[in-house]
């Protein structure tokens, strides 16, 4: 057995303590909340889960009773939509931006060696929206059973025009 000093056993467990308990030295920073968040999270983490997940399906079916007769009749035969998003300023309740991400495909086969060629495009088509629109403006202008057709808030124009001027 080996006989460690007392001096030598004190300090070793000083050093010990101060690895496991890092004492006043190592205070956390404050934690700053973002200045921007998911409209999802406004103004409380997913508080608007319900409203915003319902009004994405009802655009992502206007999307596609439309997409045929219109943005799917160019270049590419498949589209889909993709991810909606709006950031939104934590402490105003101010809309800053929603975007709706979109990718199309197109495949076919080289006849001379049988390889598949592949073109995939991807787009973020941003909604018009006003400078001060709010979420609840914003919600409220696109309630209803067709809101890809709605007009937005500060502008007058619709998702679909975005889109028409997008997906191109």
């Amino acid at each position: 057995m080996t006989v460690v000093p007392p001096l030598l056993r004190t300090s070793l467990l000083a050093a010990a303590l101060t690895v496991l308990w890092p004492g006043p030295s190592a205070s956390a920073a404050p934690v700053i909340p973002p200045t921007h968040v998911d409209l999802v999270d406004y103004p409380t983490p997913q508080a608007q889960w319900n409203a915003f997940r319902d009004l994405r399906h009802r655009l992502e079916n206007d999307f596609d009773d439309v997409c045929a007769d219109t943005f799917c009749e160019g270049e590419y035969s498949d589209y889909h939509s993709m991810k909606l998003r709006c950031s939104v300023e934590r402490v105003s309740g101010r809309v800053n931006s929603c975007g709706w991400a979109f990718a199309a495909s197109e495949l076919q086969v080289d006849p001379d060696t049988g390889a598949l060629v592949a073109r995939q495009p991807t787009w973020l088509c941003r909604f018009p929206i006003g400078a001060h629109t709010t979420v609840e403006a914003l919600l409220a202008s696109l309630d209803g059973p067709k809101p890809l057709f709605q007009p937005l808030p500060g502008t007058g124009r619709t998702v679909f025009d975005a889109l028409a001027n997008c997906l191109r």
